[in-house]
């Protein structure tokens, strides 16, 4: 391989950089005699008109821009590798507006590091003559080593090598570009007589060759390609990075691989050494890198080198697969991926997983009759209340709260002792004015006579008014039905206002539900509704209701709005007079109306998409 390749791709990948690049020209400096090691774009450029500014730059030790014609430049730069002047770039370029002046400044600086790289390795040192004259014709620096140089500065190197990588690779728009690139970089960097790039679509699944080094198109059906696609499989279905020689043993770790294709390739191409690394990212396998060697073994050095350069390299090629992929194709990428998951082999739990999600999803649209619960009491549809006729105080009790009574039965009784004396004093005070006015008939007076009449008058209707209240001092139950108040019977002796309600009594037999209906759910109820009852206090007993009337009465429980609607109670004709005997103004249950038919999806998410709607508008 001729010395100055590495010098000549060097040459052309800065010019490729700069654009608007016409001709261009590396040249050596030595302290007696200077040297062309690299021309660009062939060897019938204009050498005299690009060496002109050369001592000028060596003199001046700094950049030299000469205007030719119409915007036409001809550039000079200082190549200073390790503190010293090692050279001199050259370069004719339209340059339409020099503020593009300082990003060409940052891309040779960048184009440096892989040039102090390429002199770390001895490839760039030129076999001159000592004339102090530019020659005219490319000096020939001879052979290049087979193994790059262990100096103290290679880990520099090496480090410069790679960060000239990354901004060439990172330039590209495309996967395309970025291959072709970075085939053409390692060949150069390893001398490598050909470096292949094969990678796996965004799936994973298609592999194909996707660049060649210094190779302009791809014929994927040739045999040289088909044999190269096969010595990639046969690592790739190994997983490990293989490595085989002409000239010697396969080494000891690798006794265990299969390299057939690898050996088929080596006597196709006659070539020293092929060694193919895996692209990766983490447990990914991407794809794979091919080189072919004419020199049958690789140093320590090297083989970090090429490393981490493919390491770099994966990293960058998977995020710009994932970045030319459409929103649809990484959709249908990942749902792939994810049914393969699901479905593969050894995923019995992903597939049972995945019955069960189905199994639910089926069921969401299952029709079932929705049955809406709410807590409910049991009330009186009539109760009565006895009240205290009179300013009085509490007697007799007879009535305690539960107790079952009968129309007329006595309640309680007021104390009358007040009420009889006042009687008596009326009475006797009647005899007298009834006395008095006898005498005065008697007697033929006939005005005492009128006044002893009205004053008897009086006195009658007081007795009769007194006759009243103490008949009223019995308190008698109005209906048959149960007593529902507190017990009093404790206040026996206490005093007692007229309207002061002593008793509630609940009429027997005529009961409703009190349901309280939560104000999300209460646009399904209508009247007319059937539902059922379980009592907290009987739930072996199922009662029949109906929705009777929807009120517009609310309250508050629990921070929520709740309202209160009102079932009756449906007797079937073969209901025992027992079975409703047995019911209690107060008790308490669960209330479930039916509303029709429902999907079991919408009753078990449907309060959780109200609340959405909610706090979403």
């Amino acid at each position: 391989m001729p010395a100055s390749r590495p010098l000549k791709l060097w040459l052309n990948a800065q010019c490729q950089m700069f654009g608007n690049v016409s001709s261009a020209m590396l040249v050596r400096t030595l302290p007696d005699s200077t040297a062309i090691l690299a021309k660009w774009p062939d060897q019938s450029i204009d050498t005299a008109l690009l060496t002109s500014i050369v001592s000028t730059v060596v003199e001046k030790q700094r950049l030299q821009l000469q205007l030719l014609e119409n915007n036409h430049y001809l550039f000079g730069h200082p190549l200073i590798i390790n503190g010293e002047c090692w050279g001199i770039f050259v370069v004719r370029l339209n340059l339409p507006n020099k503020t593009a002046l300082p990003a060409l400044l940052k891309s040779l600086k960048l184009g440096q590091f892989w040039l102090e790289f390429i002199t770390q390795s001895g490839a760039a040192e030129p076999q001159h003559t000592s004339t102090p004259a530019i020659k005219n014709n490319e000096a020939d620096p001879g052979a290049v080593p087979n193994a790059l140089n262990a100096s103290s500065g290679f880990k520099e190197s090496i480090n410069a090598a790679l960060v000239h990588a990354h901004a060439n690779l990172l330039k590209e728009n495309s996967v395309a570009e970025t291959c072709i690139t970075f085939v053409n970089l390692l060949a150069g960097l390893m001398q490598a007589s050909r470096v292949s790039l094969g990678l796996f679509d965004s799936r994973g699944k298609n592999f194909r060759l996707e660049a060649i080094s210094f190779s302009a198109s791809i014929d994927q059906r040739t045999q040289s390609m088909l044999a190269i696609r096969e010595a990639m499989a046969e690592a790739i279905e190994q997983g490990v990075r293989i490595d085989c020689a002409a000239t010697s043993q396969q080494p000891t770790d690798q006794s265990s691989l299969i390299i057939h294709s690898h050996q088929q390739l080596l006597r196709d191409q006659q070539a020293q050494r092929i060694s193919t690394f895996l692209l990766r990212r983490g447990d990914v396998i991407l794809g794979a890198v091919t080189l072919e060697f004419q020199r049958d073994s690789l140093n320590s050095d090297e083989e970090v080198l090429v490393q981490q350069l493919i390491h770099s390299a994966a990293a960058i090629l998977f995020f710009q697969q994932r970045a030319s992929q459409g929103f649809w194709q990484i959709l249908k990428v990942r749902t792939l991926a994810w049914v393969e998951n699901f479905l593969g082999k050894n995923a019995w739990r992903k597939k049972m997983a995945a019955a069960v999600a189905t199994l639910f999803i089926v069921a969401l649209f299952i029709p079932v009759d929705y049955q809406l619960s709410a807590t409910a009491n049991v009330q009186t549809m009539e109760k009565y209340l006895v009240v205290s006729p009179q300013d009085a105080y509490l007697g007799a009790i007879s009535a305690r709260p539960g107790d079952l009574i009968t129309k007329g039965a006595v309640l309680a009784q007021l104390n009358d002792e007040d009420l009889r004396l006042e009687r008596r004093k009326i009475a006797s005070q009647a005899q007298q004015y009834r006395q008095a006015y006898d005498s005065a008939l008697a007697n033929s007076n006939r005005v005492d006579a009128a006044i002893a009449s009205a004053q008897l008058d009086q006195a009658s209707i007081q007795l009769q008014l007194l006759d009243q209240q103490l008949t009223r001092t019995q308190l008698l139950a109005p209906v048959d039905g149960i007593v529902v108040s507190d017990d009093i019977a404790q206040t026996r002796g206490a005093p007692v206002k007229q309207g002061d309600v002593l008793f509630e009594i609940a009429a027997q037999k005529k009961y409703l539900v009190q349901l309280f209906v939560d104000e999300r759910d209460i646009a399904q109820l209508q009247p007319g509704q059937a539902g059922e009852l379980k009592l907290t206090s009987l739930p072996a007993k199922i009662f029949t209701t109906r929705v009777k009337t929807i009120t517009p009465i609310s309250e508050v429980r629990d921070g929520r709005n709740y309202f209160r609607v009102e079932l009756e109670f449906v007797e079937p004709e073969s209901a025992r007079q027992d079975e409703f005997s047995i019911l209690r103004p107060g008790m308490t249950g669960i209330g479930k109306v039916y509303t029709g038919e429902r999907l079991l999806g919408w009753v078990w998410f449907h309060d959780i998409w109200h609340w959405l709607r909610l706090s979403l508008w």
